[in-house]
Parts: C-alpha cells; structure tokens; sequence
C-alpha cells in the first residue's frame, strides 16, 4: 500500500539477496521463512510465511515462552519425600522437576535416614510416585523408534540428571535407594505407589530456577526437559497432565499472551510429525521476548538460544557457522535449531551490521537431514546479519 514504509538500504540490500538465496538447490523445494525487524515489527522478507510446515525443534520455543509466562523465571520445583503407609517404608514424590539432580536426593536422603534411624527404623522399602502426570503413552506423531534410539523417554514426573531410560521413575529410586544406603539404612527394595495426600513429608529439595532450565532446554534441544515443561504448564493452569491436557494449556498460555497459532501441535518438543508451524507463527512468539509488557520474557532475548559457532546446538561439535561463508555470522546469530527426518528449522535473532536487531525462522521441508542442508540455512542466517 502507499502507507507502507520503504525498506532501508540494508534491508533492501538483505531483501534482494536472501530473494536470490532462497534459490539455493540445497535448501529444496519447499523453503518457507520470514524477516522482520525486531524493533518495528517491519517484514524485510518474506517466502511463503503462512505456509505450515513440519517445525521440528523449533516447538520448543512455545514451550519456553509458555512456561516463562506461567511460572516466571524464579520459579523452582519441590521434589518430596514422604511417609509411607508403615513406619518402614518411604515414598519418593515426582514434582515434574526436570533438574532433580543426585545432589538433591544425596541430601534428602541424609535427613530421611537421620530420621528413621533415630526412630530405630534401619531397614526400609522405598517406593516411587510419578502419579502426578499420566501413564506414559507416546504422542501423536511420535515414533515407536524414538524410544530404542534414547530421543526421548515415557514422560515421567520423577527423572534424575535427566536419565535416559523406559523408567525414569524406577531408576530415580534405585539412585535415593545407593544414597539411603550410604547414610546407615538398609533398603529392601523400590517400587511403584500412590503416596497419601496426607503423608508426612520427611524431606524436601528445590531444583533450580525456572529460567535456566529453559535455557537448558534450549540450548541442547532437550526433548525430556520439554515435555516435563509442557505438562507441568498444563497442571499449573488446571488441565491434566495428558497429551490432550497439555496441548489445550499450550493454547489457553498462548491465549493469555494475545497469541494464536494457525498451526497446531501435539508435543512439547518438536518430536511429533504431526505437528505443524507457520514461519509467521514462529516469529509472533518469539517477538513477544521484546514486549515491555512481558518482562519475564526478557531473558530469551540473550543467552537463551545457542549462539552461532559458539554454544548449544549451534557449537563447535555441530559444525555450524565454521566454514564460509556462514562463518562471518558466528557471534551474531541466536537461534533454535530443529531437525527431524525431512524436515530443518532455524528460528532465531540475528544482529545486523547495522546495528538493528532481526528476527527470522526458516522451515524446510522434503530435505535431507544432513550438515550440507543445515549449512544452507546458516548462510541464509548470515545473510540476515549482513556479513555476506
């Protein structure tokens, strides 16, 4: 329209090229992505924005902004330990925490054995509660092979060190049963229960904070991280920790920001080959990191998101932004990467020469999971920035 504003140089000069680019043979036949600028909201360019595509990695940016929004970045999960039904025995509560360390259970288990050992109980059954989700069952569009391939486990409430196994809660046991041991108790064995609301809490553990568990999640690309997050988002806003539970909270936290997706997911993680996004989808949530309204954003604004040659899923190990000509960008690229079989995703800022800041996502899709595809993606972030 005659309203609109004329690109600057610059972005002219980013327009024409990523037009050229976006040509690239590596990228395939089904590019989708968006530019804007960060500050105006200005699109610099633009493929197919409203195109859904197979986001992969790139879901776990609502999951991020979900969880900031709803519990806030201070936010710290309590993991309990609590009376059994008789004296010799003691239930280890799963709170969803996805940072239970050892640590926290070595310290628990200092003061439940001080406890039963004083009351001469030295001989005790542990059990475990993960209750406080649902019984694991995979999400639409999971495949059966993610489990055999250690992509994910059955969403539990109760993983330690964020463990890889078919039983997180069983195995998060069997690690407090060693630490137990090693104060004094001796422990008859670990299984499965249902803890009584009312029971006794003989210790508790805070894991860390909300706000670097996201970056966490984000930085490795953390599929257990994220699914615990998207069902405790469901349980802190009164929906059940189910898949269907967690995908209407995904919605309702979306809502309370003023944001709706065109797409839809059934996953907190990006695993799901059901799930779709929207380039334009991707940066309406991103971009509410700058709104001053949402300060508990704020942090994904720096640091949160692998940084370009340099840390996460964008560092050394992957060979990303290591070569020309995508290397000029290492240092000036944030972004979330995402991949499954067929289908790349970039979605991040990118700090332009000029000084601006730019938010851009690539979607590709009927591509070819390699370094050689993701590399293409990299020059189209380089070019963002300007350096080539």
């Amino acid at each position: 329209t005659g309203d609109e504003v004329p690109l600057s140089a610059t972005d002219r000069s980013v327009h024409d090229k990523l037009t050229l680019r976006a040509l690239m043979t590596d990228l395939g036949p089904d590019l989708a992505g968006l530019v804007t600028d960060a500050a105006t909201g200005q699109v610099v360019w633009s493929q197919t924005p409203l195109e859904a595509q197979l986001p992969a990695s790139n879901v776990k940016l609502v999951t991020a902004i979900n969880a900031l929004s709803t519990f806030g970045p201070t936010y710290r999960f309590t993991t309990r330990v609590v009376a059994g039904k008789t004296p010799n025995r003691v239930v280890l509560v799963g709170a969803g925490d996805p940072s239970l360390s050892t640590r926290q259970l070595g310290a628990m288990a200092r003061a439940v054995a001080a406890a039963s050992l004083a009351a001469g109980v030295p001989r005790v059954r542990l059990l475990v509660d993960d209750s406080l989700f649902a019984t694991p069952t995979m999400a639409t569009g999971w495949r059966s092979s993610y489990y055999r391939a250690q992509d994910v486990s059955p969403v539990r409430a109760l993983v330690v060190d964020q463990h890889v196994s078919a039983d997180t809660a069983l195995d998060a046991g069997l690690v407090f049963a060693k630490r137990l041991k090693r104060w004094g108790l001796t422990v008859s064995g670990v299984g499965h229960t249902k803890h009584l609301p009312s029971a006794a809490v003989l210790a508790e553990s805070q894991g860390v904070d909300l706000g670097t568990q996201v970056v966490t999640m984000l930085q490795l690309s953390d599929n257990d991280m994220a699914e615990a997050l998207h069902r405790l988002v469901a349980l802190q806003t009164g929906f059940p920790a189910t898949w269907d539970g967690a995908a209407q909270a995904q919605v309702a936290a979306l809502a309370k920001l003023g944001l709706t997706l065109t797409g839809r997911l059934y996953d907190g993680s990006g695993l799901s080959r059901a799930d779709r996004l929207t380039a334009t989808d991707l940066l309406t949530v991103l971009g509410k990191t700058f709104d001053p309204a949402h300060p508990e954003l704020a942090g994904l604004q720096q640091g949160a998101l692998p940084l370009a040659g340099v840390t996460g899923t964008l560092g050394p190990r992957y060979l990303r932004y290591q070569t020309g000509p995508s290397a000029c960008a290492a240092g000036l690229v944030q972004a979330k990467t995402g991949s499954l079989s067929g289908a790349i995703a970039l979605t991040g800022y990118a700090q332009n020469l000029d000084g601006t800041v730019k938010l851009f996502s690539f979607l590709l899709n009927g591509v070819p999971s390699t370094l050689r595809t993701r590399r293409a993606v990299d020059k189209l972030a380089a070019t963002v920035t300007g350096c080539w």
